[in-house]
């Protein structure tokens, strides 16, 4: 059996997507193309204050 996961990365305050992963990046690798804000709504994005939710699909 081969399992695929993906993981996306939205922002805590207005809920947009940032990026969809299929294989695991740090946090900061994630967040340098966007100087470490939301693209959307401008938010600090933090690499020490997140949450994590996983969905099965």
């Amino acid at each position: 059996m081969i399992i695929i996961m993906s993981v996306e990365v939205t922002c805590g305050k207005c809920g947009e997507k940032i990026t969809n992963m299929k294989m695991l990046k740090s946090l900061k690798d994630v967040m340098n193309p966007y100087s470490g804000k939301c693209p959307s709504c401008g938010q600090k994005l933090s690499t020490s204050e997140f949450s994590l939710d996983v969905q099965e699909k």
